[in-house]
């Protein structure tokens, strides 16, 4: 039985009782006094601080008018409640703490967090919106899967973020960091929708709701922005840290291409950026989050994915015949394939002690029970001498994804 949940916006914990409603019948709805007569103007709403908190703006903003339940369960969440203005039922539901509409499934299905924390220069926005480009078109095909985005403020979140680059031969802007002038700016996560087909003669559709967190590299070298984003991921059920090798100076030497390596923003090298610095950063917030000890490790499971492997295997970094020069398998064979996430883990790790990156892989060992390496392309190749980029063909990029999916009994 489920007992508390978390909210996907603002990861906020709650009893699964404590909820509150947002009014179905707004254009109706009019503020009443405690006698029961209309004072308000009928569709004027209500100005909404929870919402001006979560979004951090100057003022509130009109939205609905929000209510509870009559009366609250303590082992279940209501589906309806009467509004106590128009006396009309709601069945839309918002979370108490930031007031953003919980997804359908909140009460009988755990949201699967997966937070993305990418170094300087290692593409993690390219990531997100190539890898949700493909789970949309034809990722879970083959096990009898789709996956949409939620809503639409996550379509269009994703849109102006995202595809509207990607996919109209244009670069993602860099993002920076979540904090401006002092004041974190909203990081809204984008929410997805995967629906599996159980196999079986009554093939049951099991859905899973997906949370996507990012947080840019920038956010781990600030201790104001760390201890707002660390409670996010303190929350997950897998992290993706995005690696980007061209920031090791091994690896450009062995490049010897100037082309190639200014396509890296991160070719200066700054050590608050160093991966093993964020990795051990990210560790030592989430003890502190979940009050776990310094010698205790983490079990949140830690996938490292290192960008750029277009470029390593046009300069001949890659072992000849091994894993990472194959296509990945786990699309095509319908499942997930667990030897060749073994083989692409062991390969990745013997090009890092080949870099003198085995610091990297002992700091991800040492705080992280569950982890593997992988490397992936999201764009599959180099930007044109004008600077515009073809639509992408992504690389493994589905691989470190699948693995966390597998690991959650999701694949």
């Amino acid at each position: 039985m489920k007992l508390k949940y978390v909210c996907p916006f603002c990861f906020e914990e709650h009893a699964i009782g404590d909820v509150e409603f947002a009014c179905d019948s707004r254009m109706i709805c009019a503020q009443r006094d405690p006698s029961g007569k209309i004072v308000g103007v009928p569709g004027a709403g209500e100005p909404d601080k929870k919402m001006q908190e979560y979004k951090h703006l100057s003022q509130a903003p009109l939205g609905p008018h929000h209510f509870r339940a009559h009366k609250t369960p303590k082992f279940s969440m209501p589906d309806s409640a009467v509004c106590d203005w128009c006396r009309q039922v709601s069945r839309t539901r918002v979370c108490p703490s930031c007031h953003n509409t919980l997804p359908s499934t909140i009460d009988n299905d755990e949201a699967m967090i997966i937070s993305l924390i990418g170094t300087r220069g290692s593409g993690k926005s390219t990531y997100v919106g190539v890898l949700i480009h493909e789970m949309m078109k034809h990722l879970f095909s083959p096990f009898h899967g789709t996956f949409q985005l939620y809503g639409s403020e996550d379509q269009r979140e994703y849109r102006t973020r995202f595809e509207d680059y990607l996919y109209k031969g244009q670069p993602i802007p860099q993002t920076t960091t979540h904090m401006v002038s002092g004041t974190m700016t909203e990081n809204r996560p984008i929410l997805g929708m995967l629906k599996m087909q159980s196999s079986g003669f009554f093939g049951k559709v099991k859905p899973k709701m997906l949370v996507f967190f990012d947080s840019a590299g920038e956010d781990w070298t600030s201790q104001d922005t760390i201890n707002v984003v660390a409670k996010y991921v303190a929350k997950s059920s897998g992290i993706v840290f995005l690696i980007d090798p061209l920031a090791n100076e091994n690896v450009r030497r062995a490049i010897n291409d100037d082309a190639s390596i200014r396509a890296s923003i991160s070719a200066d090298y700054e050590p608050d950026s160093d991966p093993r610095e964020v990795i051990n950063r990210v560790a030592n917030l989430i003890r502190q989050q979940n009050g776990l000890k310094e010698s205790q490790k983490i079990t949140i499971p830690v996938a490292a994915a290192f960008s750029k492997l277009d470029v390593l295997e046009d300069k001949d970094l890659l072992a000849p015949g091994g894993a990472l020069s194959q296509p990945s398998p786990h699309v095509q064979r319908g499942m997930f394939d667990e030897a060749d996430a073994d083989s692409v883990n062991q390969e990745v790790r013997t090009m890092l002690k080949r870099w003198d990156y085995g610091n990297f892989v002992d700091t991800l060992d040492m705080n992280y029970t569950t982890n593997h390496c992988f490397a992936f392309s999201a764009y599959g190749r180099e930007p044109a001498s004008d600077g515009t980029i073809a639509p992408p063909i992504p690389k493994r990029i589905e691989d470190a994804m699948f693995w966390l999916l597998h690991l959650n009994k999701v694949l």
